[in-house]
């Protein structure tokens, strides 16, 4: 008699296990259920979003379709207050100038391993990020020897630093003389004045306020305050660098269509109180306010193959690298 109540608690025990165990399996099966709606709902409303914003755009000219200029893997692309254009060819090891018509003016470079000394001038192991000073003097910043070269605006080279860099990807400079370089494998920015002497270092690795994950592209707007695309962490992120080391931080804004780790490339340019930058995955060029309201998508009929680095002319002409087909296309920002 008591062996039977002993089996039938052990059944009764078995069915109450069976049943919480049961509500555990359900409870988990619906939050999966609602997180794959939710993901399923923003990246729906995502598309409509970025339907709704895309502008179709002609292109007015194409640079690197003749043998003479043709390119490897364009990265970036900057242009001086002449309208000239200067193109860096990641696969090839150069540096070229095109005046605005797209007439090639000269090419400088070739392959060079010399990574963070100071041998091999105009040689290059996979430049990318173009900065222009208002003077005509052109830096690149020379990815994977480590090292940022200067050129005067005939392509002779004048100086060269490095800073225990990894692989910087992007550069400007500011109206006081500085230079800040985006030191991609590092994930900061390292500021210098014009003589490649340091000044100091902010940013850092990781997804809180005003740190990075694979930071690439930097502009400066008309007030000075510096924006940088920080690619694997989807968003573009501003600073006051005058301010003291670790204030420097203001606010960031998310790019909902960049898809990071290491997928986007993206370099920035202001106009207009305006920034444009790239977004290689979905193949087009964004443009937001400074506040980081998007205002339009612009595409090209077959969408750009793989848009990396970015630059706008004084007449609003939009120049973008299209890495995946080793050329740049100009088109025009609608009014």
């Amino acid at each position: 008699m008591k062996k039977n109540k002993k089996i039938k608690s052990q059944k009764k025990n078995k069915k109450k296990s069976f049943g919480k165990g049961a509500k555990i399996f359900l409870m988990f099966f619906l939050v999966a259920v609602l997180v794959l709606f939710i993901y399923l709902f923003v990246d729906q409303l995502q598309k409509a979003i970025a339907k709704s914003k895309t502008v179709l755009v002609p292109i007015n000219m194409v640079i690197g379709t003749s043998p003479e200029e043709k390119f490897s893997e364009p990265k970036d692309v900057a242009v001086d207050s002449e309208n000239n254009v200067y193109i860096s060819d990641f696969g090839s090891d150069k540096i070229s100038k095109f005046d605005s018509n797209g007439k090639l003016i000269f090419s400088i470079g070739k392959m060079g391993n010399h990574p963070g000394d100071d041998k091999g001038p105009s040689e290059f192991n996979q430049p990318s990020g173009l900065w222009v000073s208002q003077n005509g003097l052109l830096y690149v910043a020379d990815s994977f020897n480590h090292r940022i070269q200067v050129f005067d605006s005939k392509g002779k080279f004048l100086k060269m630093w490095s800073h225990s860099f990894f692989g910087p990807k992007g550069i400007v400079g500011d109206n006081n003389g500085k230079i800040y370089v985006v030191d991609t494998g590092n994930h900061k920015i390292v500021v210098f004045d014009e003589n490649g002497n340091f000044i100091k270092e902010f940013g850092g690795h990781g997804t809180s306020e005003g740190k990075f994950d694979e930071p690439i592209g930097c502009v400066f707007d008309s007030k000075g305050v510096l924006y940088v695309s920080d690619s694997n962490n989807n968003r573009i992120e501003k600073f006051n660098p005058n301010k003291k080391s670790g204030e420097e931080f203001l606010s960031s804004f998310k790019v909902s269509t960049w898809h990071g780790k290491n997928l986007e490339f993206p370099y920035l340019a202001i106009y207009n109180n305006n920034i444009v930058t790239s977004n290689a995955s979905l193949g087009a060029v964004l443009r937001y306010d400074l506040d980081g309201k998007l205002i339009a998508i612009y595409k090209k009929q077959d969408g750009f193959s793989n848009a990396q680095g970015v630059a706008v002319d004084s007449l609003g002409g939009v120049y973008v690298t299209e890495a995946g087909l080793g050329h740049v296309d100009r088109f025009d920002l609608p009014r």
